[in-house]
């Protein structure tokens, strides 16, 4: 049954497990990638800032040399002597600076007045070099780092002494500037902005491997939904995948499957309808055959005892007359139940309550036996459909009937109705249950097939017409039952859209 068919498609845990690895395979070199690049920056980071530092020291030895040329210049000499520095001047290159300061280490001249270096040139001790009397003819300062802003100044001194070498006059200072070393990058640093940069391509790697894995088990999804609606009798069904890969070949091959499962079913519904009615005619012929040979045989005893003892023959007539009547009243049934089977009318669909057929049916049958009890059990407000409800009337009647022969020793007769709504469509649901000895598993096979009939003197075609009627309703007719348990039939009716329902 359709309401008890629960679609469970499995796809989550096979799209997790494709997250799953596609995650783990771009993880793991992202990992080892973050191992190697901190090991290799901060190595490369080391060595850079030692190389820089070396590089500095080669770029600012030249300077001492420079400051001692200039100390032993003698216009800087005259110029101290006659304590007159306004003349000076001095053509240097881009980034050197020359500043001359007295003996009492305060600055006298400058080559550049940027306001940031004019306050740490303002004297020998601002800019950290030693008092005047620490100098030593001859010998340079080592060149010394004066941190700026955005740059260093690399800086030597020397004192300027007389052309006799006798009086100390100041100290000459010559710089270069340099560029400013990096701020230390410590390994803890480098390791977070590593760790951030795994972190976004892992994400990354996540949602890619997500739309992936969403482009794979989509389609698997439908084709197992395909699958289970074909299993549940819908063999219309077409999946819709739209791709072009070996998952759209696999779409196409179901969609063509479905398509000749469809023929085939139908060319085995016409191939079972053909060997059912030739089942019913070779039936129908043992039944015909069977009444025929006593109407035979009392024909063949009157034409005797007539001829030969004429005395008497009245009550042989009267035994005689009445086997053939019986047998040809038999015959009688048979064919009308046959003809019912065989030319059953059109069904002619109007809205009807089926709660009113049902119990259209219960008064026809009249009187019930004492032992048994019927219950009805009809759901209210129940929507009208469309169906013919002479014919529906006769369904009801049929299993009414032969609930009630059934239970011979007694029982309970319940008549139920409900809606039952699922995802694609509704149904009026009937159910006929009773309390009876039940049917057995050999029988179930057979209950619909014309013919066969579980009671004595039974035609065997009531259920064979009770099916024909549902199923040209478009409906549907199931049988649960055990042995000493009881039966209950279940019939649907679908609910067609656009029927007043009152």
């Amino acid at each position: 049954m359709k309401d008890e068919l629960k679609i469970k498609l499995p796809g989550l845990r096979l799209r997790s497990k494709l997250i799953a690895v596609f995650a783990l395979v771009s993880l793991i070199p992202t990992v080892s990638l973050v191992f190697v690049s901190h090991f290799i920056i901060a190595q490369s980071i080391d060595r850079w800032e030692s190389v820089s530092s070396e590089l500095v020291e080669l770029l600012v030895l030249p300077i001492g040399d420079k400051a001692m040329e200039i100390a032993s210049d003698p216009l800087i000499i005259q110029a101290l002597e006659d304590g007159d520095l306004s003349k000076l001047s001095f053509t240097l290159p881009e980034n050197y600076i020359v500043a001359i300061y007295n003996t009492t280490g305060e600055k006298l001249f400058s080559t550049n007045d940027e306001p940031a270096l004019k306050e740490r040139l303002n004297s020998l001790e601002e800019v950290g070099l030693p008092p005047v009397d620490e100098f030593w003819p001859g010998q340079p300062i080592t060149p010394k780092e004066v941190k700026l802003k955005d740059k260093e100044l690399a800086l030597s001194a020397t004192i300027c002494q007389s052309m006799e070498n006798v009086e100390t006059l100041g100290v000459i200072v010559f710089g270069k500037f340099v560029p400013s070393a990096p701020a230390g990058i410590s390994s803890k640093s480098i390791a977070a902005i590593l760790t951030s940069i795994a972190v976004l391509i892992f994400l990354i790697a996540l949602w890619i491997s997500s739309l992936i894995a969403k482009e794979i088990t989509g389609p698997i999804r439908e084709l197992v939904a395909g699958t289970q609606e074909v299993a549940s009798g819908d063999l219309d069904y077409q999946v819709d995948v739209d791709a072009r890969d070996e998952v759209g070949l696999l779409a196409d091959s179901f969609n063509r499957m479905t398509v000749k499962l469809r023929h085939n079913a139908e060319e085995l519904k016409r191939a079972e309808k053909a060997a059912a009615w030739q089942e019913i005619a070779q039936k129908l012929a043992h039944e015909i055959k069977n009444p025929l040979t006593p109407i035979q045989l009392s024909a063949e005893r009157l034409k005797r005892r007539y001829h030969s003892k004429p005395e008497g023959y009245e009550e042989i007539l009267d035994e005689c007359t009445d086997t053939i009547i019986h047998e040809v009243g038999r015959l009688r049934m048979l064919l009308d139940e046959f003809s019912r089977l065989a030319r059953m009318p059109r069904a002619k669909p109007v809205p009807s309550d089926i709660n009113s057929i049902i119990e259209k049916a219960v008064r026809l049958y009249g009187e019930f036996p004492e032992n048994v009890k019927v219950i009805p059990e009809y759901a209210e407000s129940m929507p009208q459909i469309s169906v013919d409800p002479e014919q529906m009337e006769r369904v009801s009647f049929n299993i009414i009937k032969n609930a009630v022969e059934a239970m011979q020793d007694g029982g309970e007769l319940t008549l139920s109705t409900r809606i039952v709504i699922e995802p694609k469509s509704k149904y009026i649901e009937m159910k006929f249950a009773d309390t009876g000895p039940g049917i057995s598993a050999e029988s179930m096979d057979k209950l619909f097939t014309p013919h066969f009939s579980t009671k004595k003197g039974g035609t065997g075609l009531g259920l064979a017409i009770v099916q024909k009627i549902i199923t040209d309703h478009s409906g549907d007719v199931t049988v649960q039952s055990e042995e000493g348990k009881g039966t209950v039939f279940t019939l649907r009716i679908p609910i067609v859209e656009g029927v007043d329902n009152g």
